[in-house]
């Protein structure tokens, strides 16, 4: 057995190992690089329809984290084929089919061989797995199109399996007030990517978040008003993560926001546009910018080795944003960036 028939045996026996829940961002980051694996493919491609107009995560070989492609506004021609008939769509050239190149190509690969392979998503549209090759490369085979109907057989069966168990266990990881995720979940979501970023040498960093001056505002409001106040921060705080980050609820008055495959330098630019998102909204009982935040941003493994330490640098920095007169991030090292940033830590 040869190196690259290797890796595809072990790429299809992590596929099928139960040991580790995943979420469906994981879900689809694990199905786009195994079929880069299988198929020796320069990039992968999975069109969804879990919103209206449906999504498109793309993986190009070599890259660590997938991006996010903006689906055509015409609509895939590919899925209106497999509408009418469910069978992979393998083509030696996409430049040849120039409205499914329009629609359903990759960005960044030079069109070449392509394969389609249907994905099955219960009481929605028709999906699909896409692999590229660049143009000169040798085209698919009969034998690429069973590997991708496994793959996405599997891929079918595990976003299922999610689906029937996310209603019953989204009660257990949601914090009843706020609405993001509780501490149970920070606590397992903590360790399980603290254990992936050591593994893999992955950058991770987290972004302790707190209400400035939450207790006044209970004495002033009642703790009524408060609690009210937290959820609607944390509705702010929400809409400014990215796809693949959690945000938790951290004690009683604090957040958590995990950032994986980010180092300090980005955990900063997100705290801080979350940070300007809360002081730029009007709360029930108070104007814009009557209501701020204050972060503290720790990185891994630059400023702890274990989770404990990780997040008591975080605590720490959160200090130091406090100690700089609130509605700021801080960090432990001395920031040099310019802007926001700099006038943030000094």
């Amino acid at each position: 057995m040869n190196h690259s028939q290797e890796k595809a045996t072990q790429a299809l026996i992590e596929l099928g190992d139960p040991a580790e829940r995943q979420t469906r961002t994981e879900l689809l980051d694990r199905a786009l690089r195994t079929a880069l694996i299988l198929l020796d493919a320069d990039a992968a491609v999975i069109q969804t329809s879990s919103s209206r107009r449906g999504e498109r995560l793309a993986l190009h070989a070599g890259s660590s984290v997938p991006a996010t492609l903006r689906p055509h506004p015409e609509g895939s021609e590919v899925v209106r084929s497999l509408i009418e008939a469910w069978q992979p769509v393998m083509l030696d050239d996409l430049s040849d089919a120039p409205p499914i190149a329009t629609a359903d190509g990759c960005p960044g690969v030079d069109p070449g061989p392509v394969l389609f392979t249907p994905l099955r998503q219960r009481n929605l549209a028709p999906a699909y797995v896409a692999l590229y090759r660049r143009r000169g490369r040798a085209r698919f085979t009969l034998n690429d199109c069973r590997l991708m109907l496994l793959v996405a057989a599997w891929l079918s069966a595990a976003l299922e399996n999610l689906r029937l168990s996310t209603g019953v266990e989204k009660l257990a990881v949601t914090d009843d007030l706020t609405e993001v995720y509780n501490s149970r979940f920070l606590k397992s979501a903590l360790h399980r990517e603290l254990r992936r970023a050591s593994r893999f040498g992955h950058e991770l960093s987290v972004a302790l978040i707190d209400i400035d001056n939450l207790k006044t505002y209970n004495d002033q409001h009642g703790e009524l008003r408060g609690s009210l106040l937290l959820r609607e921060v944390a509705s702010v705080l929400a809409q400014q993560v990215r796809s693949f980050d959690v945000l938790a609820r951290h004690g009683e008055d604090s957040f958590l926001l995990i950032l994986p495959e980010t180092g300090c330098d980005g955990a900063v630019e997100v705290s801080e546009r979350a940070r300007a998102a809360v002081e730029r909204q009007a709360f029930s009982l108070s104007a814009a910018g009557d209501v701020t935040v204050s972060l503290g941003v720790a990185a891994f493994p630059r400023d702890a080795a274990n989770l404990r330490d990780f997040l008591a640098a975080a605590d720490r920095a959160l200090a130091r944003a406090k100690q700089r007169g609130r509605n700021c991030v801080a960090t432990l090292v001395r920031q040099s960036a310019d802007g926001a940033i700099k006038r943030l830590t000094g």
